[in-house]
């Protein structure tokens, strides 16, 4: 009988093993995809309410400049194998500037993909808990029904036999505890080899050299085949949709704690197509020193627009222009 039941046991273990649909991981080379670089919050708005033309102050001594630039670092030491950019190129938010050579990272990304799918499958199949819940039940089953018979008719099950049975109870609990045990080692296996596949590919995503703004290329450290270090510069990039335009105001014209923060429009003719551009803009900054005629520095930053084209900025670094300053009627 004992043979009968466990033969019976061993078959709903198989069929449930076909049963089985264990979730698979993703195959991660395959499906790859780089984050691009977090766009930076929105600066805040310039006002856009009319401007009062009658209480524009004209500044003196405009010059723009770029509002930032920065030297574009690789985070990984390697060689270049994609070189993207080009100086003058015009570039936007998360566009590539240049990729490492990632083949060997790649090949320890797939190894690390197939032992996390070989893990979670091991996780998947309890097979070891059902088979050890089950000779835990046959176990529990057959001394209960050996001790029935011991206490209907006495000497009928030697007490030897008793004692046997209790011992295959304890031994088929302590299977169960050990299926359990490893069950839940398994997960944490799970767990340790998904954190070596985020670790790969957090590897392979640094190893692609991303904008963190938009505007243009201004120089090009590094060529195709070239050998970069962790933290050596690739690329210098310069900020267009915001420039900087620095620039003298009297203080018989607006007293400097009142310039602050003020609205401001910039202008300037086009020599090519001889048209009038204006942009919006803020007083960002005030320089504490004085200069010759009571005058002191002020810095603005401006909203640059694109042409109509869509591919270049109306207003670049250099420029000549005018700009006229609308205090408040709190500045009076």
């Amino acid at each position: 009988m004992t043979i009968i039941i466990r033969s019976i046991v061993m078959a709903k273990i198989i069929l449930s093993t076909f049963s089985l649909q264990p979730k698979i991981f993703a195959d991660s080379v395959g499906d790859l995809a780089t984050t691009s670089v977090t766009q930076r919050p929105l600066d805040p708005i310039i006002d856009v309410a009319p401007l009062d033309e009658s209480r524009a102050i004209p500044v003196q001594d405009c010059v723009v400049r770029f509002s930032e630039e920065l030297n574009v670092p690789s985070t990984e030491s390697g060689l270049i194998a994609e070189l993207s950019v080009a100086p003058g190129n015009a570039i936007q938010w998360g566009d590539p500037i240049a990729r490492l050579e990632d083949r060997a990272i790649r090949i320890r990304n797939r190894a690390a993909t197939l032992r996390l799918q070989s893990a979670m499958q091991q996780t998947a199949d309890d097979i070891e808990i059902q088979y050890a819940e089950t000779a835990l039940e046959e176990a529990e089953a057959e001394l209960e029904a050996n001790r029935s018979i011991y206490k209907d008719a006495a000497g009928a099950v030697p007490i030897s036999t008793i004692r046997r049975l209790r011992l295959s109870v304890e031994r088929a609990n302590l299977e169960v505890a050990r299926a359990k045990k490893a069950s839940e080692l398994a997960r944490i296996e799970v767990d340790l080899r998904a954190a070596d596949v985020s670790v790969i590919e957090d590897t392979l995503r640094r190893l692609q050299i991303q904008s963190p703004l938009a505007g243009v290329v201004i120089e090009v450290f590094k060529q195709r085949g070239e050998w970069v270090t962790i933290g050596e510069p690739v690329a210098r990039l310069a900020r267009l949709d915001r420039l900087d335009v620095h620039a003298l105001l009297s203080v018989d014209q607006l007293s400097p704690q009142a310039c602050r923060d003020q609205s401001v429009s910039v202008r300037w003719i086009d020599p090519v197509t001889k048209t009038e551009h204006r942009l919006r803009g803020r007083i960002t900054s005030v320089q504490p020193q004085r200069l010759a005629g009571s005058r002191y520095r002020i810095q603005t930053n401006v909203a640059n627009e694109r042409t109509s084209d869509g591919k270049d900025w109306v207003l670049h670094p250099g420029t000549e222009v005018r700009m006229f300053v609308y205090p408040t009627s709190a500045t009076k």
